[in-house]
Formats: C-alpha cells, sequence, structure tokens
C-alpha cells in the first residue's frame, strides 16, 4: 500500500478547529478550509514474517555452504586409506597404519633406498642414452637429462652439443638396439655401478648401410636425490630415489659390416 493512498484529505470537525490556536483574524477564514492529517503508516505483519523467514534461510545457506567448504578441505589434506592385502591367502596385512601382521609372502617395513633401486635407474638411464629410435630420440635424451643431477645434466647437454652427437645420429639415420649384459657395483663404491652391454647400430654413410656392434663399458656414479615431503622416491628419479652424477664411456671393441641398399629405378 502506497502512501499517496494513504494520504487523503480529511475535513477537519469542530472538536479540531477548537484545538487549534488562532487569532480572531483569520479563525474565520480557516473554518472552510479543508486540512490534511498526518499519516501513520504500518507494515504488514506477513510481510514483515517473509522477510524474516528469508533472512533465516539465507543465514542457513551460508552455513551449510561454510561447511561444505571446511570439509572438502580437510578431505584434500586427509591421508588416504591404506589398505594392504596379501593376495596369495587373501589376508590384509595393513589397514592404515595398523599393521594386522606378516605373512608367509609379505613383510611390511620402512622404506629404505637399496641396491636394486639403484640397478634399476642406472638401466633406465642407459636405456635413454643407447637405445636409439630417431621417432623418439629427443623425448629419451629429455628423460635421461631428467635422471640427473642439475649441474652435470647442464654439462652433458653441452657436451653432446658440442660434440654434435645427436646431430650426427640425426644425419646418419641411426637405430640402434641396446643390451645390457651384466651389471655389477664397485667394490668399496656403494654408489658407482658397472655396466657392461652391447650395441647394435644401424646407419647410412655416403648412401651405404652399415651395421656397428659395440661392446661397452660403463660406469654411472649416483647420489641419492634430495627429498621432498619427507621422501627421497619422486617422479624425476623414476620413483628409485637416485640420481646420475657421473658416466664414464669405454668402448671395448667395435666390429663393423656393410649391408647393400635396395634401390629401385623407374
Amino acid at each position: 500500500m502506497s502512501t499517496e493512498a494513504i494520504q487523503l484529505p480529511i475535513r477537519t470537525s469542530g472538536a479540531m478547529s477548537d484545538a487549534v490556536d488562532l487569532t480572531q483574524e483569520n479563525a474565520h477564514d480557516i473554518d472552510g478550509r479543508e486540512l490534511i492529517a498526518p499519516v501513520i503508516c504500518y507494515r504488514d505483519p506477513a510481510d514483515v514474517r517473509t522477510i524474516r523467514r528469508q533472512s533465516w534461510l539465507i543465514i542457513l545457506a551460508f552455513f551449510v555452504a561454510a561447511i561444505a567448504v571446511v570439509g572438502v578441505v580437510y578431505k584434500s589434506i586427509q591421508r588416504p586409506d591404506r589398505i594392504v592385502v596379501d593376495m596369495s591367502s587373501g589376508r590384509t596385512v595393513m589397514i592404515n597404519d595398523r599393521e594386522l601382521g606378516a605373512t608367509e609372502a609379505v613383510k611390511l617395513e620402512k622404506d629404505k633406498l637399496q641396491l636394486a633401486d639403484m640397478d634399476y635407474v642406472v638401466k633406465a638411464y642407459l636405456d635413454y642414452l643407447y637405445r636409439v629410435d630417431q621417432r623418439s630420440r629427443s623425448k629419451d635424451i629429455e628423460a635421461a637429462l631428467r635422471l640427473m643431477v642439475p649441474g652435470q645434466a647442464k654439462k652433458f647437454a653441452q657436451y653432446l652439443t658440442e660434440q654434435k652427437i645427436l646431430q650426427t645420429q640425426r644425419e646418419q639415420q641411426w637405430n640402434a638396439i641396446w643390451k645390457p649384459e651384466y651389471l655389477e657395483h664397485a667394490p668399496g663404491k656403494s654408489l658407482t655401478v658397472k655396466v657392461y652391454g652391447t650395441q647394435e647400430i644401424d646407419l647410412v654413410v655416403k648412401n651405404e648401410s652399415k651395421h656397428l656392434t659395440k661392446h661397452i663399458l660403463l660406469t654411472v656414479d649416483l647420489l641419492p636425490d634430495a627429498p621432498e615431503d619427507s621422501t627421497f622416491r619422486l617422479d624425476r628419479n623414476l620413483r628409485s630415489g637416485f640420481r646420475i652424477n657421473a658416466i664414464d664411456y669405454k668402448e671395448l671393441s667395435s666390429n663393423e659390416a656393410e649391408t647393400p641398399v635396395n634401390s629401385t629405378q623407374g
């Protein structure tokens, strides 16, 4: 209801005229005039109840949203449930941090870096370097450099560029297979691994296909990776905990054989 509809002209009665303090000069003139009485506006009770009800609903919605945000944040930082089951016997070994006992095939112990981790990362590193596939060569070299200590990776990349090794392999259309023959740990040097392997190379030199067989002895020095979030096992070291610090290359022997190139003339 608008104010204009409430403000209606009201004719004053005799009693109201007596209440007005008038002088004798203007009393006769005001008797016949119409005065506008003050209007008092009242809110509709139903309107007030609706506004209060909506206000409470908005407060409740904000409260529920706050609870939802807190729940999402809590779940995002909460450690996931960890359940270890021995598939051979079907027995549960661990639920979260509560150990339920070892089985004949599974035993839980604190994670620590082992020789097998070193062997794994060394094999992967040498495979990236000496298995040559021109379709994925650039990605393989990048993966090998990621496995190295940052300072050594920069030096090794400069060496490859200065010696034009990758350029030569690309121009000669290298394709090579790498076969590690045996691997051993150097006595007295726990972070040094020696690998003997064979590289079978197919290449083209002056329009002639050749096949090379190289027998190589490699000495690889490793370092434990810097931990992050209380773990050494990171994606950059293939979850092994080690990174390559240096590599020494020694070619023991090399055999070359020519392969005729088939050509067609039309």
